[in-house]
């Protein structure tokens, strides 16, 4: 039923927590797991002059900008290549993309792209305020309508006091 399985990884352990569903999941249909890390840009507000030296002028606050932005990408692909590694140790074929932009967007897109069958996703548990304000990427999966998305509660991981 499912060929392609994507689960949107943010850099933390919470989003990890929906590994070993989609692992399973994988296994169970022979599909391949697409491991998907999407992050924002913000280039003009990636170094600030302020406080650092007057030597610096804005050419070098911007090569400084491309340079953390390149050491972040490298990061995210070497977390991303490390994740993959472990499901394949588990007999699951997978593969990784990182894409740069909003990221219930791009996820939409490269799961209509790449012929993804469901999406697993934990959940970082806000909400009220603090949802409405930040924005859930599973909520807007789900309001997209394009793909079964299978959620994982946050909530489910937290550790109660004995």
């Amino acid at each position: 039923m499912y060929s392609n399985i994507l689960v949107p990884l943010d850099v933390s352990e919470l989003a990890e927590k929906a590994l070993p569903h989609a692992i399973s999941l994988a296994k169970n249909e022979s599909a391949t797991l697409h491991l998907v890390h999407v992050f924002t840009s913000h280039p003009s507000m990636m170094v600030s002059t302020g406080g650092l030296s007057e030597d610096i002028n804005p050419a070098q606050a911007a090569d400084i900008g491309r340079q953390l932005e390149e050491a972040n990408i490298q990061q995210a692909q070497s977390y991303l290549d490390r994740v993959a590694s472990r499901a394949r140790g588990d007999g699951v074929k997978t593969e990784t993309a990182l894409l740069e932009g909003s990221p219930h967007e791009e996820l939409a897109k490269y799961a209509k792209e790449n012929g993804v069958g469901a999406i697993v996703i934990c959940t970082h548990g806000r909400g009220g305020l603090q949802r409405m304000l930040i924005g859930s990427v599973a909520d807007k999966l789900i309001r997209s309508g394009e793909v079964p998305v299978m959620v994982i509660p946050a909530l489910s991981y937290r550790t109660e006091p004995a």
